[in-house]
């Protein structure tokens, strides 16, 4: 590649967040080096792996530079790819996991929406293009041509109101500008997932855009950090009896922590922005805040929004984060906001 090709086009770096990743991450990075988008860089945050990563990294010498900006020290998945993307050096940045394989058009097909997003709107806005994902094993075998028909995420996801109950858009699907990061980062403690954070922060300053090829293969294996079923993907036949009461009692259990996650989700951004959110995004955190107040308001924000839920379970789901957020009033002008979010639960179970 001439330098004046790469010259030409930004940089757009991939943030990689590894860990144990040695097995998959020759193929990674080979789709990255494939990629039609000339000028790149890899940058690698390392969650104290064990198996070689860091080393098959740093030893890594190909087209596209690798630059390993932390290692040696356990943070956990958000803080692992917040260390990423703070050492991102782009314009613009992708998100990569470990063990993907992507095409080679799909950088260049995402850059197309963001910059659509910039010549309309400019470059302060947070913008955030999206393609769709093939589901693959893990030896690359199609379990789904499309992670959006198997699941009840929707690929017309852009408002806030949309991203209150669940994320759409995982981190690997993701590109996004700089002016997303300077809004997102660093990230506030008690975030759930990064990539639901992005979203949520595109959603309400910017702009989401989506590109409708499947243009990375989502592989599916035991060592998922967050797999498809994260995504709400049904469960296969049979596999409700599995374990009979010992599953039912995890599900019940994931249940919960999924319910309490999508408490301090929002807790965490309300906290955070309170009074920057324009007025779109505070007009569907308050909808939120009425659909857990009553049945009634339940019904009119999942008939409005794509929740990412089916429709029965996002109503159910809206009666279970009343009782984890308990009081929930979202208006930036009423000086209690902060306090009411910062509440936990107290007293007995059921006291809201």
């Amino acid at each position: 590649m001439h330098h004046n090709a790469m010259t030409s086009k930004p940089l757009v770096s991939i943030a990689l967040a590894t860990y144990n990743g040695r097995t998959y991450l020759p193929e990674l990075l080979a789709s990255l080096e494939a990629q039609n988008w000339p000028h790149l860089e890899v940058v690698v945050s390392d969650d104290a792996s064990t198996d070689g990563t860091p080393e098959l990294l740093t030893a890594y010498a190909g087209r596209v530079p690798v630059r390993l900006v932390a290692s040696g020290e356990r943070v956990g998945i958000v803080r692992n790819f917040e260390r990423a993307l703070a050492g991102c050096r782009g314009e613009y940045i992708a998100l990569a996991d470990q063990d993907d394989v992507w095409a080679p058009e799909k950088i260049a097909d995402l850059m197309r929406e963001l910059q659509f997003v910039e010549t309309a709107r400019g470059h302060s806005t947070p913008a955030l293009a999206f393609c769709d994902i093939e589901l693959v094993d893990a030896k690359l075998c199609c379990l789904s041509k499309s992670l959006f028909d198997i699941t009840a995420k929707s690929r017309r996801a852009e408002r806030l109101r949309d991203f209150l109950l669940s994320n759409h858009v995982p981190g690997c699907a993701m590109l996004v500008n700089r002016a997303t990061l300077e809004r997102a980062l660093p990230f506030p403690a008690g975030i759930v997932m990064h990539d639901w954070w992005l979203a949520m922060v595109v959603a309400s300053f910017g702009e989401i855009r989506h590109v409708a090829q499947a243009h990375l293969k989502y592989r599916q294996h035991e060592s998922n950090a967050v797999g498809a079923c994260a995504t709400n993907q049904r469960p296969a036949k049979g596999a409700r009896d599995e374990c009979g009461g010992e599953a039912a009692a995890r599900r019940g259990a994931s249940r919960r922590r999924q319910i309490d996650g999508i408490a301090d989700q929002i807790r965490v951004f309300a906290r955070r922005f309170g009074a920057e959110l324009p007025v779109e995004a505070r007009d569907d955190l308050n909808a939120f805040s009425r659909g857990i107040e009553h049945w009634r308001g339940a019904l009119e924000f999942v008939m409005i929004s794509h929740t990412g839920e089916t429709f029965l379970r996002a109503l159910k789901m809206m009666r279970r984060v009343r009782k984890s957020i308990l009081t929930f009033g979202v208006d930036a002008r009423r000086p209690s906001l902060g306090r009411r979010l910062r509440r936990r639960r107290s007293g007995p179970r059921g006291a809201s």
